[in-house]
């Protein structure tokens, strides 16, 4: 029996896939009502074992888990690269700041947390653990987290 030859596709690398990354922006209020929130014992968990207060969202979007960080008493800086969403992060009280992380400039600053909550695969693998090192203190914590 003749078999049909097999496609050969590169697999895609989400990081590279900025279209399907902004997608999300095209309707804030939905996505935010939608995207469940993240367990309280996990951000528990998280902020205790933190060596201070300061965390860094990456890919913060609406500010789902942002808000949640801040309302466990840390102090959080949202990179976002959809405008969108950073803007209704921001209308959510949140700081928010519109770049990828690989090219987002941190101006000196340091963290004690950076999180990625459902987001960690759209930043390339290499630039972001990199980026990561350079702006967490000493004994700082990465939590890289999602929904299953």
């Amino acid at each position: 029996m003749p078999t049909l030859p097999r496609e050969q596709s590169e697999p895609v690398q989400l990081h590279q896939a900025r279209q399907m990354a902004e997608s999300f922006g095209t309707n804030t209020q939905r996505y935010d009502q939608a995207r469940p929130g993240y367990p309280d014992g996990l951000v528990a968990r998280i902020v205790a074992g933190s060596p201070g207060p300061d965390v860094l969202d990456v890919g913060c979007g609406t500010g789902i888990a942002a808000r949640q960080f801040q309302a466990a008493g840390c102090v959080v800086l949202g990179v976002e690269p959809d405008a969108r969403m950073a803007g209704f992060a921001q209308a959510c009280g949140l700081q928010a700041e519109v770049a990828t992380f690989e090219a987002w400039e941190p101006a000196g600053r340091v963290f004690d947390t950076l999180i990625a909550a459902q987001s960690w695969h759209w930043v390339d693998p290499v630039a972001g653990a990199v980026k990561a090192a350079q702006v967490l203190r000493p004994n700082g914590r990465l939590a890289i987290f999602g929904h299953v």
